[in-house]
């Protein structure tokens, strides 16, 4: 039975609603959901009809899990009389797949009619299409019953037993890695925010220097780059394209052919301002994006110029007409926000997000959105053309870090969040709940709850769509990566719900459709060739734990978290092996940040802790590194000639920072991936949880610049210092 229909039964059952009826003939005549509809509203509960819509059977299989049968649920209600036989057929027609169609016979029993006596409900069954290839099929059912044609339509979507993983580590290969927050990469050539010219320059870096098969991002989702409230890539604009100011404009082919674009990089007054922005203690993200979008628009200039529809079947037009067909129309909805978003802040009254603009441009299927596509068209094409050279120097920075001999190369970060006001909440609202926030209830981490802001995802309608958007999304995620982290994995199994007008404390958890998702995330991952991360930190149940682990979805271990119920630090080898480990992450303080306490000092300053809750942190802390040190020790990681040293100095020392990369690298993970902040014991936080304004958040820059990676004394003995027990551990890079 359709879930829809199993929610009115369940509403008509309380409301004394019957199912159907037996006339004096013995046939049975089932309840109208129709009528049914009108009487709930009647008596005062009202069900979206639009929500009822069973056009299209979606079913999603992992291939160790088939059944013997296929169940086939048509929209309508099937009448027979009591004694009646069903008589006919049906047809089964595989789209692109003629080897699978097949015809079953009710007299044989091949196919089976099922009527529900208490809902009146009907499903048919006919023997499951044996070796049915991976991959996504449309499927036409046609029912011939008792002179009646019934056709249904059906999604297969076919799925692996488990997430996809190189054979050198299902083998027993472990790697390891370095975390990079790209906005925050300082070099000598970018424009005051780390781009990706300077990702391909680390990945020389972490392949010839540190020895590593991995270089960790920040999600690269589009922004709105304002700060403080538009610069966090874990509450994109959207998350099926990326952010612009990553590009590295010099290397895109159209740059070179562009006077005008040259001549305004070369401008004494561009020079001044570029490095003015390298030398910005933080990102700041207004004036590069908006030099960025300056002479990039000369750079598309120039391009329509010499590979426009005037050249029409030249190479770079052909290659950038296949990009624009294959993004579709998630590509032409967010291209028209960004030209409409760019109208309407040039234009007086300037609103500041798309809920202030006219109505009728409120919606992405207007007409007067359509007349605006019509009149702006070049304008919405310059958008197109900046993600199709995101995707084509992404693409290649990945074949780059592959020549150079690394297993993953880039390990991508996809956001759980999107933001109210960005692009995809604008093109693609009805597959979100509006009239909710997603978060966290509460508990002695925030003893009065979190409220993350977004909306959560309307899962009834993302089914409904034959999973699409999320397929798209995790596409898109994986693109051009050999690894990526699905934060807040528990999205996959439930999300904590807040009234928009409530508080966390009047949230609930809202299930999601688990099986489902997790098959999904597999066909994503075999399809794509990459690992999958799920960020699994917090109160995560064992059995959903357990479900990640069967679908070969590596956990998320931190260093600090890995304790036991008296508080001791877990030793090295009761680490799992399908885990990524880190020391740390984004939202928590760096390894130097923690032994120094600098996070109780920001969270006092930003007046997150009173003095009571200040004197309890520094306590459980100095508790905490007592442990630490102790399990260093006993591990064999930690010389006990320098324990006390490294207890009594305030700053880490080189044997306490040695000893804490020794013990991650020691671990039975396959995968070790440190961030380069405790690689270079910067003490710097990216970002602090419950603060926007507050706090620099997303905006930090590198310790050191990309050349001092390679030149700088101190840079290279950090290093070294990490090379050197990445070779000892056995995980160094194999070219």
């Amino acid at each position: 039975m359709n879930e829809m229909f199993e929610i009115l039964k369940a509403a008509s059952d309380s409301a004394g609603i019957e199912t159907g009826y037996t006339d004096l003939s013995g046939n049975v005549h089932s309840t109208d959901p129709a009528t049914a509809l009108k009487i709930l509203e009647a008596k005062g509960l009202r069900i979206d009809p639009s929500r009822l819509d069973t056009r299209l059977q979606v079913e999603v299989f992992a291939e160790d899990e088939l059944p013997e049968r296929l169940i086939v649920k048509p929209a309508e209600t099937i009448e027979l009389s009591r004694d009646e036989k069903a008589q006919g057929d049906v047809t089964l027609h595989v789209k692109n797949h003629p080897e699978f169609d097949g015809e079953y016979r009710f007299d044989t029993e091949e196919a089976v009619l099922a009527i529900d006596e208490k809902t009146g409900f009907s499903t048919f069954s006919i023997p499951f299409p044996a070796d049915l290839p991976i991959g996504d099929h449309e499927i036409d059912v046609a029912i011939s019953l008792s002179g009646r044609f019934i056709p249904v339509s059906m999604r297969l979507i076919m799925c692996p037993a488990c997430t996809y993983m190189p054979t050198e580590m299902v083998d027993g290969r472990k790697v390891a890695g370095v975390q990079i927050a790209l906005y925050g990469v300082r070099s000598h050539s970018n424009w005051g925010c780390g781009d990706l010219g300077d990702l391909r320059k680390l990945v020389d870096w972490a392949a010839d220097d540190l020895k590593v098969d991995v270089i960790g991002l920040n999600p690269l989702h589009a922004l709105g780059n304002e700060r403080p409230f538009n610069s966090s890539p874990y509450n994109p604009s959207s998350r099926f394209f990326r952010n612009f100011i990553y590009l590295h404009v010099p290397a895109i082919p159209d740059f070179k052919i562009s006077n005008k674009a040259a001549s305004l990089l070369e401008a004494p007054a561009t020079k001044r301002k570029i490095q003015a922005l390298r030398d910005d203690e933080h990102v700041n993200y207004e004036q590069v994006a908006a030099l960025k979008l300056e002479i990039l628009r000369e750079v598309f200039r120039a391009f329509m110029e010499n590979q426009g529809q005037s050249h029409f079947g030249a190479g770079r037009w052909s290659s950038f007409q296949s990009y624009i067909q294959k993004e579709g129309v998630y590509l032409r909805r967010y291209a028209t926000f960004c030209a409409l978003e760019e109208h309407f802040k040039n234009n007086p009254p300037r609103p500041k997000t798309w809920q202030e603009w006219p109505k009728p441009f409120q919606n992405p299927l207007s007409p007067e959105v359509a007349t605006f596509q019509r009149n702006n068209e070049e304008a919405i094409l310059f958008w197109k053309y900046l993600q199709w050279q995101l995707d084509e120097q992404l693409k290649q920075v990945q074949a780059y870090a592959k020549s150079k001999g690394m297993l993953l190369g880039l390990y991508h970060d996809e956001a759980l969040a999107v933001d109210r006001n960005g692009a995809d909440f604008w093109a693609w609202r009805e597959f979100f709940h509006d009239g909710f926030r997603v978060g966290a209830p509460p508990d002695d981490f925030a003893p009065d709850g979190q409220d993350w802001g977004f909306p959560p995802p309307d899962s009834q309608r993302i089914r409904a769509a034959a999973y699409e958007p999320f397929l798209r999304k995790l596409y898109t995620s994986c693109d051009h990566g050999g690894a990526l982290r699905i934060d807040h994995v528990m999205q996959l199994s439930h999300l904590f719900w807040i009234p928009q007008d409530g508080q966390p404390k009047n949230g609930v958890y809202v299930e999601e459709r688990e099986a489902d998702l997790l098959n999904l995330v597999a066909l994503v991952s075999g399809q794509s060739k990459i690992l999958i991360i799920g960020e699994d930190l917090g109160t995560v149940p064992p059995v959903f734990r357990k479900n990640l682990m069967a679908k070969g979805i590596f956990s998320y271990r931190l260093f600090y978290f890995e304790r036991d119920m008296a508080e001791n630090q877990n030793p090295y080898k009761d680490y799992p092996e399908a885990a990524l480990v880190a020391i740390s992450t984004h939202d928590l303080p760096t390894f130097a940040g923690f032994w120094m306490f600098k996070d109780v000092d920001v969270r006092m300053k930003t007046g997150q802790l009173d003095a009571d809750r200040e004197a309890k942190f520094r306590e459980d802390r100095t508790r905490h590194k007592a442990k630490i040190i102790e399990r260093l020790v006993r591990d064999g990681v930690l010389p006990d000639a320098t324990a006390h040293a490294a207890w009594e100095t305030p700053f880490p020392t080189d044997d306490l920072h040695r000893a804490v990369l020794a013990f991650t690298l020691k671990t039975p993970a396959k995968l070790v991936v440190i961030n380069q902040e405790d690689l270079f014991l910067d003490t710097r936080q990216q970002n602090l949880p419950g603060t926007t304004w507050e706090n620099p958040n997303w905006v930090t820059k590198m310790k050191f610049t990309v050349e001092d990676l390679t030149t700088n004394e101190e840079a290279k003995q950090f290093s070294e210092r990490f090379a050197h027990l990445v070779e000892e551990s056995g995980r160094a890079l194999r070219k």
